[in-house]
């Protein structure tokens, strides 16, 4: 009786079906493939494409990575089974090529000279036309697609691009590269940001305004197809859905099913007028500029950045203060689709630090890089049962 009172109440206000079918989510995420001993990256997706019974990995440009895609979900907890369920998945094609997988941003020493890519004729004319930029790019990121009504879609895209740098915060675990400390949490990010058509997507009146933006720039031939829009957030060109693409993989399931929680209530509430523009009296030209620079500190200083608050007296805002406060704005809308449980993992990541915090500890308590590959190999594999196996089998040694 009490869920369906809480559906009641959400029929009440939201119009046109039930919020679980009207915003469901799905999540696509990308991992490394590592040598169990050494830790190092390896070009070995074929390999274990074919050892995947389940065909449901994918390839993906660079062949030291496969990419998993959940099916469309109707809540966080769904969510979180099927993403634990192709993580184990994963790890056992992996293991049957003596291969371990990997949940973060960027591989910690691995330098890209001598890795391959995929043999793939979309992805021969995207390194012809990106050269050293795509042949070098070897990051792994976390997309996360909610569905959202045709009409709304749009209005929701507007309201949404101004939180990208909230999410992006959270998720951030890429410090370490080519066997140094960046200095930045996502340097994921900063190889990104090399591409065209990055950052915070422009405003969109509708959906034929899209289209014919896509259009204008097909006939100027500067991109393949809408696929190469990378925005942070995108309208999809397939799907009837969002897509947030800013975030780096997550080692711990728990974290990334927590921000995409956090995610999709964003989105209901934003395409249901509940949420409103990040600083909605700024000309759009300034406003892009603040998206831009407070992307930046995230990037730079994950959960310790300050952004840039044009709401605030004081002009900025904690990032940590700004996330909690999106939090308890659409925990109202998370408790309607379901998500709460999962939504109010948030404080907890928030206390534990993100993945880069995490990644910092552990390299400084173990001095060493290849240390850090295998907890995070471990991390990746939480909750998986995987997990477990590998404590039984070392509890036998």
């Amino acid at each position: 009786m009490a869920g369906q009172r809480a559906k009641g109440k959400a029929a009440q206000r939201f119009s046109g079906g039930t919020m679980e079918r009207d915003y469901t989510i799905g999540m696509e995420e990308e991992y490394q493939l590592v040598d169990r001993e050494t830790g190092a990256l390896r070009s070995r997706a074929p390999d274990v494409l074919h050892a995947d019974w389940s065909s449901e990995m994918r390839k993906e440009f660079q062949a030291t990575m496969v990419e998993i895609g959940t099916p469309i979900c109707q809540s966080a907890a769904e969510l979180e089974r099927e993403v634990r369920r192709l993580r184990f998945q994963a790890a056992t094609a992996a293991g049957a090529e003596g291969l371990g997988i990997v949940a973060s941003g960027i591989h910690p020493f691995t330098r890209w000279e001598g890795q391959e890519r995929t043999v793939d004729e979309r992805y021969d004319r995207i390194e012809r036309e990106y050269r050293r930029l795509a042949r070098d790019e070897h990051i792994f990121g976390m997309h996360i697609h909610v569905a959202v009504p045709p009409p709304k879609r749009f209005p929701a895209l507007a309201r949404v691009r101004g939180y990208t740098p909230h999410l992006l915060a959270l998720a951030c675990s890429s410090p370490f590269f080519e066997a140094a400390d960046t200095g930045f949490a996502s340097f994921r990010m900063i190889l990104w940001r090399r591409w065209p058509f990055t950052g915070a997507p422009p405003r969109f009146a509708s959906e034929a305004d899209f289209r014919a933006f896509v259009d204008r720039l097909l006939r100027a031939r500067a991109i393949g197809d809408a696929r190469n829009l990378y925005w942070s957030v995108r309208p999809h060109p397939t799907y009837p859905t969002l897509e947030f693409r800013a975030t780096d993989v997550c080692p711990r399931a728990e974290d990334a099913v927590a921000i995409a929680a956090l995610t999709r209530a964003l989105t209901c509430a934003a395409a249901e007028g509940a949420v409103s523009d990040a600083a909605p009296t700024l000309p759009e030209s300034q406003m892009d500029e603040i998206l831009a620079a407070n992307e930046w500190r995230a990037t730079r200083h994950g959960l310790e950045a300050t952004l840039i608050d044009p709401m605030s007296p004081g002009g900025a805002t904690p990032v940590r203060s700004a996330v909690r406060r999106l939090v308890d704005r659409v925990m109202r809308t998370a408790e309607e689709l379901g998500d709460a449980h999962e939504l109010a993992r948030v404080e907890a990541l928030l206390e534990r630090g993100c993945g880069a915090d995490r990644m910092r500890r552990v390299f400084r308590e173990c001095n060493g890089f290849v240390p850090l590959v295998r907890w995070l190999a471990a991390e990746t594999l939480l909750g998986t049962g995987l997990d477990q196996r590998q404590a039984q089998r070392e509890e036998c040694a």
